[in-house]
């Protein structure tokens, strides 16, 4: 599972040391939005499976290489944290080396995009959370259980 291995990345970057991660905002506790600690939850928004024919390796045709689009939020309590935490995430994902990362082969992350989701203003987010959208498609291993 695909995000079992950007947990793992973002979890373990040295320049997101401290920044709070989590898959799903249901995860994210009360105190981070309250108190508005920088954090970063991420969701996958579809996979594409790579059809295979049935072959020696394969017997059953299952995807041997998925592609997922992953949706990886940035928030901040104002605009520039935001802005920073954001480029921290695309250094640290944007084409990742292929490997093994929580146990999911992976072989490619690759940025497709970048939404700002608010107005570049300090003063205008009256809830003080500003948050920027980063988007990767992810090449990787399924596994069949």
């Amino acid at each position: 599972m695909i995000e079992k291995a950007i947990y793992n990345i973002l979890s373990n970057a040295s320049s997101l040391s401290g920044v709070n991660v989590s898959y799903g905002i249901n995860n994210i506790n009360e105190t981070q939005t309250t108190t508005f600690t920088d954090y970063i939850v991420f969701y996958r928004n579809g996979t594409d499976p790579h059809s295979t024919k049935p072959f020696a390796g394969n017997s059953t045709g299952k995807s041997t290489l998925d592609t997922a689009q992953i949706q990886v939020n940035v928030f901040s309590s104002t605009a520039l944290g935001s802005a920073n935490l954001a480029e921290k995430v695309k250094g640290t994902l944007d084409r990742k080396a292929s490997g093994t990362y929580g146990g999911v082969k992976v072989q490619e992350i690759n940025f497709t995009n970048m939404m700002t989701m608010f107005e570049f203003n300090e003063s205008y987010s009256a809830k003080g959370v500003y948050q920027i959208s980063i988007f990767y498609d992810c090449r990787f291993e399924p596994t069949y259980q």
